[in-house]
């Protein structure tokens, strides 16, 4: 009995303290006129019992055991004023209210994002301090920290061209137009082994979409594989992911613009016009791997006479009925699932859950305005702004489900619709489905460590059920396989299938 009142005494005093707890940061910004003229946007507060080795840059993976971060939005912030922020008023993850912050030594830093989603490039000015050793005490008085910001997080340049890989950023008017702003598209194009050695021969092209925000200076293919032998020839071409609110999807946006457009209109008939490609329908072909796989698939639907052939990998939620394990048009809430729990986002490879959808959102509504996915960049902040219309009000995409809640917006679930292409080819199949005969090979692991499977099988089932013409879709499911199935087709592969692809659509032996 007496344990038990004891237990009960501390666990009374903990949660008087953690009511009582009042803490006040004082940020002041450096002079230098790019981190002064700095007004609006996100402030973090980033704590960490070791001293940080590197800049806070996100949260990949919501995991509810790493060090917290804070953060609010701040307008009008003058240059020559200091900023106090109290920190009741912070948002955080994975603590949501600084109260709950374990008591003593903490290295703390402030980080400031310019939120600005006009940005040609997608990208936010940083400016950030060094770390401060601190020492919060369970005490009701005003505990005051003071917090710099005087160093600049460059963004990375351009990188410098070489004989075989070429990086490029293209002025495209559709993007332009849009956003009523100079608007780039950039990408990188790996030329051939043999392309300056036969100054006559023309090639086929690859387009790539990468990953969830691939950056077009990433890693394309190596130099040693491209210059290996065995390698089939063709030009590859990685494009940039950044869009305004996040990934572009490569795909029209009533938020992000007319990216699918801007690449079938622009981009690549610039890329033909300038490099020695081939130059036609036949003669262009995708691939792209989780947030590529969906892309790649999407500009073979939507545009099925512009490209060739798709090689799709782990590809995203092909039908919005499995957006991961949400039924997007009749599920009333995106965080708890009909049995009455939590909805998993992700597994290991064994079936065991490491996140919740509420912490994932949780994690990525610190990261954006107003405590808000919507404006994060994050997967869904980027899968709202592709596949949601716009807010006449604000300007900014409509939400498909509250960040804090999860109660899903049956609207804006049915605008969705246009985006889900087992939806899209069910409508349209009649009109489509010749047009892409040969054209579809696609490859899904059975256990994707975000359920991606499901909604494979119901775009496979789909497919088997369709007449008149009957589709000849390759779709592969790899048995026990996670979201990492792109292993089970290398590169080299691909293209070598491609180009028999090229050589029969020819008619070439």
């Amino acid at each position: 009995m007496k344990k038990i009142l004891i237990i009960l005494i501390l666990l009374l005093e903990t949660k008087l303290f953690a009511q009582d707890l009042n803490i006040e940061f004082k940020i002041l910004k450096n002079n230098h006129t790019q981190i002064s003229d700095l007004e609006s946007g996100r402030l973090f507060i980033i704590f960490q019992k070791e001293k940080p080795t590197s800049i806070f840059s996100g949260i990949p993976y919501p995991d509810l055991k790493m060090n917290p971060v804070f953060g609010i939005d701040v307008s009008n912030w003058k240059a020559d004023s200091s900023l106090i922020v109290e920190g009741k008023n912070l948002y955080g993850f994975p603590k949501k209210n600084i109260a709950e912050l374990q008591k003593g030594d903490w290295y703390v830093y402030a980080l400031f994002k310019n939120f600005d989603s006009s940005k040609s490039t997608g990208e936010a000015e940083t400016i950030y301090g060094s770390p401060v050793l601190i020492n919060i005490k369970s005490s009701n008085e005003v505990q005051e920290f003071q917090l710099h910001l005087d160093k600049i997080l460059e963004n990375i340049l351009q990188p410098v061209d070489r004989k075989h890989f070429k990086y490029e950023s293209i002025t495209s008017s559709l993007l332009s137009n849009f956003w009523q702003m100079p608007m780039n598209y950039k990408f990188q194009v790996a030329l051939p082994k043999s392309y300056y050695l036969n100054p006559e021969k023309k090639y086929p092209i690859l387009v790539m979409v990468g990953g969830f925000g691939e950056r077009y200076y990433n890693k394309i293919i190596s130099e040693k594989v491209l210059m290996d032998s065995n390698t089939p020839e063709m030009i590859v071409i990685l494009l940039d992911s950044k869009a305004p609110f996040g990934d572009s999807y490569q795909v029209n946006s009533a938020n992000n613009g007319p990216y699918g457009d801007a690449l079938v209109t622009e981009v690549i008939p610039y890329i033909e016009s300038k490099y020695r490609c081939i130059g036609d329908a036949t003669s262009r072909f995708l691939t792209g791997t989780s947030t590529g796989g969906w892309s790649s698939l999407a500009l073979q639907i939507f545009y099925p006479d512009f490209f060739n052939g798709v090689w799709s990998t782990c590809a995203d939620p092909v039908d919005f009925r499995q957006m991961e394990l949400i039924n997007i048009y009749e599920d009333k809430n995106a965080f708890i699932n009909r049995h009455g729990i939590e909805r998993p986002a992700m597994r290991d490879i064994n079936g065991e859950p490491r996140y919740t959808l509420k912490t994932e959102v949780w994690a990525e509504n610190i990261l954006g305005a107003n405590n808000s996915y919507h404006r994060s960049g994050g997967q869904w902040g980027s899968w709202n702004a592709v596949f949601s219309p716009k807010d006449s009000l604000t300007g900014m995409p409509k939400m498909i489900f509250d960040p804090e809640t999860g109660k899903i917006d049956s609207n804006v679930a049915e605008a969705w619709k246009k985006y889900d292409l087992r939806l899209y080819l069910h409508n349209n199949w009649k009109n489509v489905g010749s047009k892409l005969d040969g054209k579809l090979h696609i490859w899904m692991g059975t256990a994707d460590s975000y359920y991606l499977n499901n909604a494979m099988l119901l775009f496979d089932r789909f497919m088997k059920s369709t007449s008149n013409p009957k589709s000849d879709a390759e779709i592969n499911f790899i048995c026990g396989e996670g979201h990492a199935c792109d292993s089970e087709i290398p590169l080299e592969l691909m293209m070598e299938q491609m180009l028999k692809r090229y050589k029969k659509s020819n008619n070439i032996e």
